[in-house]
């Protein structure tokens, strides 16, 4: 079976935590907490890459119900979500503690690419 989508999805995800790091390592002072600041910036990315996630979050637990993978859970793909959106709510902000930013970037990381790689394993085999 082809899981194009879930592969598509991740693809668009993995851009944007790159973008995110992109943008925290890119940060040279902390920027001024203001309303402006978190409306003109901050939240029209957090809901693009929002809706983003919750399409791939439906694709994902769809893969695992159908293909029950041996190493990738439900709650795995949860917690993914609440880390995409601690990574791109702490990608705008200097004073987050640097080590947790990249701990979070590099778990959901991993699990993206380890879905395709089985999804590219599964496809080889048939």
């Amino acid at each position: 079976m082809s899981y194009i989508n879930l592969i598509k999805s991740s693809l668009h995800l993995l851009k944007c935590l790159t973008e995110c790091k992109d943008r925290f390592d890119s940060l040279q002072t902390k920027p001024e907490k203001t309303e402006i600041y978190f409306y003109e910036q901050v939240q029209p990315t957090f809901e693009l890459v929002k809706h983003k996630a919750n399409s791939w979050e439906l694709h994902a637990l769809d893969w695992i119900i159908k293909e029950n993978p041996k190493y990738i859970h439900q709650t795995q793909i949860e917690s993914a979500m609440e880390n995409i959106e601690q990574v791109v709510l702490q990608s705008f902000y200097k004073d987050v503690n640097k080590q947790r930013f990249y701990n979070l970037h590099h778990s959901v990381e991993y699990l993206l690419n380890t879905i395709m790689d089985e999804i590219e394993k599964k496809d080889a085999s048939q």
